[in-house]
């Protein structure tokens, strides 16, 4: 009696659902290719430049930035960015948020040029104050991601108001602690805010920025993410006839009815589950790209 029933192929149960696979796996594969869904992106740099960090570690710092700003020039949708340099005191070294590479770089290179940055600065490590003004310069930022990147070689107090601000202003803060020392309390503020917090040597600041925190700032990942669980709830809707038929009909011998209830089960149980893994471990795309 079940040969004689047309194919499983011949059905809108598996025709519909497999168009839609096949869909949602076209666009993440073009999503790999062509960089879709990938997010505006505004970065606020601030690095430190108290009397600790002189010497090898500024240089680090001031090539790690530069080369940030050439890897900007490589995408089609560029960064916003502004940089800052920070000690006692914080000033920024760019004149606004930009997606103006060349701007940037002059900019950048004239003000650390200056013979007096570093007094005015002064040699003191205030991170509250360096997270505080970047943040606020964020929060004036539309229409974009908003990630503040922190260069620093102190272990500094950070008040829980600062980091709260930096919530409430959607600003992930994202910390490289130079020459191994921990932070605690600069980890909370990564963790809290969901950005990276990583401990290198001076000598890796260029790679971090570059492969590390620029490659993370400008992820299509949850675009992805998002097609390729379609892809695959539809994989589970598409198989729902074939499963009905030729493995619980035909080879486990189970009633038509029964057959269709674990065959629809199956495919239920796998949408509900991936649907929750993609919400909890990427979230959903639309209406918030970051």
């Amino acid at each position: 009696m079940i040969r004689s029933r047309r194919q499983v192929w011949h059905y809108p149960l598996f025709q519909i659902p497999l168009m839609l696979m096949l869909g949602c796996a076209i666009i993440a594969a073009l999503s790999l290719l062509l960089g879709l869904g990938r997010p505006p992106v505004a970065v606020a740099i601030a690095i430190d430049y108290s009397d600790s960090t002189s010497g090898i570690v500024r240089q680090q710092e001031i090539q790690a930035v530069q080369s940030y700003i050439n890897q900007n020039q490589t995408i089609k949708k560029p960064n916003a960015i502004q940089i800052f340099g920070f000690g006692s005191d914080i000033r920024a070294l760019t004149t606004d948020f930009t997606t103006d590479n060349e701007q940037l770089k002059t900019q950048f290179n004239s003000s650390i040029q200056q013979p007096t940055l570093e007094q005015e600065l002064g040699g003191g490590t205030n991170l509250n104050l360096a997270i505080q003004q970047t943040t606020n310069a964020l929060s004036t930022i539309e229409n974009r991601c908003r990630e503040l990147l922190l260069v620093t070689d102190g272990i500094a107090q950070i008040d829980d108001t600062v980091i709260q601000n930096a919530q409430v202003e959607n600003v992930k803060i994202n910390a490289v602690i130079v020459g191994g020392a921990e932070s605690d309390k600069l980890q909370q503020a990564t963790r809290l805010t969901d950005g990276l917090y990583l401990s290198a040597e001076a000598s890796n600041l260029e790679l971090l920025f570059t492969q590390t925190f620029f490659r993370d700032f400008n992820s299509n990942l949850r675009w992805v993410m998002f097609w390729l669980s379609g892809a695959f709830i539809f994989l589970m809707w598409t198989l729902t006839l074939p499963l009905d038929r030729w493995l619980f009909q035909g080879i486990m011998g189970l009633d038509m009815t029964l057959a269709g209830q674990i065959a629809i089960g199956n495919a239920l149980f796998w949408t509900v589950v991936t649907l929750i893994a993609i919400w909890k471990g990427f979230g959903i795309p639309f209406g918030n790209a970051c």
